[in-house]
């Protein structure tokens, strides 16, 4: 039997075509069952952009119709399979139903029967559902490995279009990269990857390279009536969840009235917000410290963090801080207890993440603590240090891929020798 031949419109020799008309003439050629439905405008992240098919065929359609379009056509995932009043009736799947025909004698069975016989039921949801909505009802399909496909309606019931399962997953792919670019930039405004403060008797330096595109490390410092206030924090994991109790932890940082008394209160404070939303599922270690100008006095906490030392002339020395500190968000009530340093011309206090000296590389070694000693040892100069902390580290690791965020903040005292700077800098 010979394969049917399309039938193309012919319009009448008094009323010949519009540009418009043929252009759907030339979309309708070489289609014998398939049709396809207008496309409609979309506004807000709705399932209508999820579409990636608006074709659908007549429950009485031939299968044998249908069978040469989905093999002239190739790109048609699938159509949508609706009765007179454009009502859904069901879905064809090309995979599947191309699979049943080419069964021994089921195309000769089939050939001039209506597609209604060969149809399959898949969901059906109003096309002005929200993407998110969608996303969170289709979360166990998301996850099989099987591409599923799903139908979209409009108030009556009728056919407007497919999708599946993989189309929502590239969208909120494209979704979450937007969001995470521009997360991305709001926290290299709370985090920059360097920042400078210079006084004529101290002066700060602070870096931070997160390990995704968005991280868990913050530091920071500001002033108050009595001194400077600067702490360096670590929150547990990394990406976009750690990067939520960041930009909280900036907010409570600089909107709290500092002074030395205070600072417990802001740590309990920061702690009941922890905990209350997380349950100690989510915690921070850092490093917290109040600096007085004039005396060179430094009084610290260290809620479980750990990694700080200070440089003295060419030496390193591991500070002794209060051990009954703990991480802040982990348990409900904590007792912060601070240990005070006094700290001498040309002095430096060194903090860091452990995201630099738990560094792995190709052969599975870990950076250390020795490692970066030496590059602190090397020199007087807070900014040779940090640009050989990150070279280094960069040469270290290799293709090995940086594994947690890394952060330095160096607070420099140097009263005898105030002439270096002239004015404040940031």
């Amino acid at each position: 039997m010979e394969n049917p031949k399309p039938i193309l419109a012919q319009s009448p020799e008094e009323l010949p075509p519009t540009p418009k008309q043929k252009d759907v003439l030339n979309e309708e050629a070489g289609f014998l069952a398939l049709k396809e439905q207008k496309i409609l405008k979309v506004s807000g992240e709705i399932a209508l952009r999820l579409i990636s098919s608006r074709f659908y065929v007549h429950e009485n359609a031939k299968v044998y119709d249908l069978l040469q379009d989905f093999q002239r056509h190739p790109y048609i995932p699938a159509c949508g399979v609706v009765g007179d009043d454009m009502r859904l009736k069901g879905i064809i799947v090309r995979e599947k139903f191309l699979f049943a025909l080419t069964q021994p004698y089921l195309l000769e069975v089939y050939r001039h029967r209506p597609v209604l016989s060969l149809i399959m039921q898949a969901r059906a949801y109003f096309y002005h559902i929200h993407i998110y909505a969608l996303a969170e009802e289709l979360a166990d399909h998301i996850e099989s490995r099987e591409e599923e496909f799903f139908l979209l309606k409009d108030e009556k019931e009728g056919f407007v279009g497919l999708f599946s399962t993989r189309d929502l997953l590239i969208y909120l792919s494209k979704i979450m990269q937007k969001d995470i670019r521009s997360a991305r930039e709001v926290q290299k405004n709370l985090v920059p990857e360097q920042i400078t403060y210079h006084r004529e008797v101290f002066s700060f330096l602070g870096g931070s390279r997160p390990a995704k595109e968005v991280g868990g490390d913050f530091y920071g410092w500001k002033t108050c009536q009595e001194g400077i206030v600067f702490l360096l924090c670590d929150v547990s994991g990394k990406g976009p969840s750690a990067s939520l109790i960041t930009t909280s932890l900036s907010g409570l940082f600089h909107g709290f009235e500092f002074s030395l008394k205070r600072m417990p209160e802001f740590l309990q404070m920061l702690n009941a917000y922890l905990f209350s939303a997380f349950h100690g599922e989510k915690y921070l270690t850092g490093i917290f410290g109040f600096f007085h100008e004039k005396t060179g006095a430094c009084h610290l906490w260290d809620m479980g963090h750990g990694h700080i030392v200070l440089k003295r002339k060419h030496h390193v020395y591991l500070t002794e801080v209060k051990e009954n500190n703990v991480p802040i968000g982990l348990f409900e009530y904590i007792t912060p207890e601070p240990t005070r340093i006094q700290l001498h011309d040309e002095d430096m206090l060194v903090c860091f993440s452990d995201g630099i000296v738990e560094q792995k590389n190709s052969s599975g070694d870990f950076y250390k603590d020795k490692r970066l000693y030496r590059i602190i040892k090397s020199t007087l100069q807070p900014q040779l240090i940090l640009d050989a902390v990150w070279n280094d580290l960069k040469n270290f690791r290799g293709q090995y891929p940086q594994s947690d965020d890394a952060s330095m903040l160096l607070l420099h005292y140097h009263p005898k020798n105030n002439t270096v700077y002239h004015k404040d800098t940031v």
